[in-house]
Parts: structure tokens; sequence; C-alpha cells
């Protein structure tokens, strides 16, 4: 794609038809739509009929569990980890991780999903799975007990590294990156203390984020405060890895948190990870603590969790949860809008000029085949409703990355 130019014609972005010119995979320029276009263009996309967002970025799975979908369903978190999921992860190959996480980046491009942030084990055969899709992600290398293997990571950044990969500290730039890397302590339930302090020095070592499970269960709370006499937060802070950090974690769930614990999350601009479906079909909770974490300078973002505990890895079914179970439990139809839950599944990234070309579009012309999205129209607010309200994964037609199309389902 590098030197090569190539228009997006007649795309429906924010209420307004227009061509998005794109040039190495950068958003180039963006005007109102005319029939008259440079000669100097290599591709051109028709767009007509099609709404353009976007990619969203998944921020927290666990790709290669595709092979999982379905496996123990309809039990507890701690029945379906310890007598299903980690026996049967016991069985993997690299082979087998390969093929779970290259379905799972098919079926994310395919609901428009352009980044992942993963949680997991066999990075290589993962990294060359993310490789041969055309996606990009950010793999985190999953440690458990003392975590004595931390070395590994120093050869995992040997093993990916290549002309388009990019290893950084900033959570937000791994949109500009084809693979990034992190360390990633599974839990404080299955992580020893020394294999946290192991795990947050390599962090800070390498400037790598730390990706961890928190506070996901009432358990994992009531656990803590009996075992360290503190909640999962307050035992981080007092291993003083929220102050080595900072806002170099990730943290997926979140739902079990303390006014306190808030502060401490908000006060370190930690990156909290809903994931609203995986949590209500556990039964881990749904009041999750959005505008709260929010209002004390957290930063969230949205995710599926693997295909085992969502079934799915669709970020626009995610969106449609998240925000409607806000409303729900607090009662206000008001609160989290659509322009908002779509910022959050994208990082607040936006189609602009400079932007990476990572994006996706959907149908909107009217046709009994289509009439989710119906009635046509240029309005902004109503086109961005239907994508969070009306649509579901499988309305995405198109998903670019890097300015090539990685998905296409005419």
């Amino acid at each position: 794609m590098k030197g090569e130019t190539t228009v997006i014609s007649n795309a429906l972005l924010n209420g307004a038809l227009v061509d998005i010119t794109i040039n190495g995979g950068t958003i180039s320029v963006i005007q109102p739509h005319t029939s008259h276009l440079s000669p100097l263009t290599s591709h051109l996309i028709d767009a007509h009929g099609l709404a353009v967002f976007p990619g969203l970025c998944n921020m927290h799975s666990h790709a290669p569990m595709t092979l999982f979908r379905g496996l123990g369903d309809d039990q507890p978190l701690d029945v379906w980890l310890n007598d299903y999921i980690w026996p049967a992860e016991q069985k993997l190959t690299d082979e087998l991780v390969y093929e779970g996480t290259l379905q799972a980046c098919r079926e994310m491009l395919a609901s428009g999903t352009t980044f992942f942030n993963d949680m997991y084990f066999r990075l290589p055969a993962m990294a060359q799975a993310v490789r041969d899709s055309g996606i990009k992600a950010r793999l985190g290398q999953n440690f458990f007990g003392d975590a004595d293997d931390l070395e590994c990571v120093n050869a995992l950044m040997r093993d990916c590294a290549s002309d388009d990969t990019t290893n950084t500290n900033a959570i937000t730039q791994s949109h500009t990156n084809t693979i990034t890397l992190s360390i990633a302590p599974h839990s404080i339930y299955t992580v020893t203390e020394k294999g946290l302090r192991r795990c947050a020095d390599a962090c800070a070592d390498l400037q790598l984020p730390m990706h961890i499970h928190m506070s996901e269960t009432q358990k994992e709370v009531d656990d803590c405060l009996r075992e360290h006499g503190c909640r999962p937060w307050e035992w981080l802070d007092k291993l003083g890895i929220l102050d080595k950090l900072g806002s170099n974690i990730i943290a997926a769930h979140c739902l079990h948190l303390s006014d306190h614990e808030i502060r401490l999350i908000g006060d370190h601009g930690i990156t909290c990870v809903h994931c609203p479906n995986s949590n209500l079909k556990l039964g881990s909770g749904y009041r999750f603590p959005m505008l709260e974490l929010l209002e004390a300078g957290a930063k969230v973002t949205l995710g599926t969790d693997g295909s085992a505990s969502s079934n799915n890895l669709d970020m626009i079914e995610v969106m449609k949860t998240a925000a409607l179970l806000q409303k729900g439990w607090r009662g206000d139809p008001t609160v989290v809008p659509a322009e908002q839950i779509l910022s959050l599944a994208t990082l607040g990234h936006s189609i602009a000029p400079g932007q990476p070309a990572d994006l996706f579009l959907v149908k909107v012309t009217e046709s009994l085949s289509d009439k989710v999205t119906e009635p046509l129209s240029h309005s902004a607010t109503q086109s961005l409703s239907n994508l969070i309200y009306a649509t579901h994964g499988e309305s995405v037609v198109m998903t670019i990355v890097d300015g090539k199309i990685v998905y296409r389902n005419d």
C-alpha cells in the first residue's frame, strides 16, 4: 500500500457524503463528495449506500479461545476456569493457537474491529496469525504463580519483531503499530505477591503495559479482604505497583469497586476495560461504574473477553449491551449516548486527516435485506444510533486496516 492512493468515494460520514483519500495507510484528505476524482487514484472504493466509522478496538480478549466456544457454558467463573478452561488449555499446541487466533482475527475484522488487546500464551504463533489476517494487536504474555519465566518476554520481543512491529508503553499509540506486546499477570488470585512484583518490575524495565484481570467477582474481593486485609486495588497499591506503572496498566472487568478504589484508579489514570456480555453470562455483575471512573480520571474502554465466555467477538453488540446496561441500572435513558459509547469503543480515534486509515463500512441503503437501518437518513445522529442500537457485526460490509481492505462482504 505504500505510495498508493485509495479513495473511498460517496461514503456517509457524520451526516455528509464525502470522499476519503488515503495515502500510504493514512487518511490524507476528506472532502465533500464529487464525481471528479484525482487521476492519481490507484484504487477506488465505491461507498454509495455505505456509512463509514472508525475501526473498533477490542481491549480485552483471549483470541485462541475461539477453540473453546460453548465449552462449560452456564457455569460460575471459578468452576468454568478450573473444571473446563484450564484443563483444555493444557492440550493446546502452537498449531492450535495459530488456528484459534486466526479464526478470532477474521471474526473481529468481519465485525468492524481493527485492533485487539489480548492476554494469552504461545505468542509467536498468535503474532503470525495477526500478520496473516491483517489486523492490529497488542499481545500480552500471560503469567501465573511466581511468574518465573519472565525472561521469555525478552525472547518474545525478538521473535515477534518485524519491520511493522513496535513495542511502546503508550496505550493509545497501539493504533499505529501492527503488533505491540504487554506483560499479563492473570489476576491477583492466580499470581503471587512475588509474581505481581516481578511483572510490574519487568513492565517498568521494558516499557510495556501490564494487562490484568481485576475486581471481576465479589468472591475475588472477599478473598482478597480475607488474605490481605484490603481490597484488590488497595493490594496493588500496597505492593507499590500503582505508583510504579501508573497509567500503564490495563485492567479488565473492574466491576466490584469501592469509592476509594475508584479514586486510586482515577488518580493513576488507569485504563479499565468493560466486558458486559462476558460479565453477564458468568453472573459476575452488571453495575460497572463507568461514569464514576470517568469522572475520577480513569480511562474506560470496551472488550468482548474470550469467545468461551462471551461466545462471540462482536464489538457492535458489546457497545449496545454496555450502553443499555448503564441506562438500565441507573434508571436514566440519557446516560452514555451513542456518541460516547462509540468513542469508548474506538479509543477516541476518529476518521480525520492524519489518522491511520483503520475503519469499517456498514450498509445503510433501504432494501428488503437491510431493514435494520431503515429509514435511510443522512442525519449523523440517526446513522450512529442505528449502528449502536439496530445493527450487529454481520451488518459490516467492509473493514479497512492501514488503508488496505482486509474484509469484504458484498
